[in-house]
């Protein structure tokens, strides 16, 4: 069937589908620059090998601000490695996958964990109970907070759903 996009330049026919169907394999807990493993939804060609639904495909993960972006440079199938040159889309039609507020809510975790390991880990006999708690807290607090700076510098582990549905597009030149 004919497509036909309407824009404020004018309108452009299209006459084939330009993204092909996948999704995320398996529940995945990646870093940047860690393989990510995705499935196919369709049949999709390579060259003239016809790749069949529910291929498995191993991509490259690089998180960019609050989106994983994902590349995929060659795939094994059929007994072959077949280069290609496919970008993942997620459905909002943004290249990458969109991570919404990772980097602050793991520090806020790593900020709470902190506070509540440091209080009571060192005892001064010279001071009260109360103020050694709030010397402890306050420590607790301070630490965290250095590492919430810090973690924005570090690598950020993004947790992954199985059947995350994405679209895979090949990167034009």
């Amino acid at each position: 069937s004919e497509r036909s996009f309407s824009t404020a330049v004018g309108g452009k026919h299209q006459n084939f589908k330009n993204t092909i169907s996948a999704c995320i394999a398996s529940d995945q807990s990646v870093i940047d620059g860690q393989s990510v493993k995705l499935r196919t939804l369709e049949p999709m060609w390579i060259g003239n090998s016809l790749l069949p639904k529910n291929t498995t495909i191993v991509g490259s993960a690089r998180l960019q601000g609050e989106r994983l972006e994902i590349t995929i440079e060659s795939i094994e199938a059929l007994g072959c490695i077949m280069e290609v040159d496919l970008a993942v889309y997620d459905s909002d039609g943004q290249e990458g996958i969109n991570i919404p507020n990772s980097m602050e809510s793991d520090a806020l975790k790593e900020i709470g964990a902190n506070m509540g390991s440091t209080v009571g880990s060192s005892i001064n006999i010279s001071t009260n109970a109360g103020a050694q708690i709030v010397s402890d807290v306050g420590r607790g607090l301070l630490n965290g907070v250095g590492q919430y700076l810090t973690k924005k510098v570090r690598q950020v582990k993004v947790h992954l759903k199985s059947g995350y549905k994405v679209m895979l597009k090949q990167v034009e030149q």
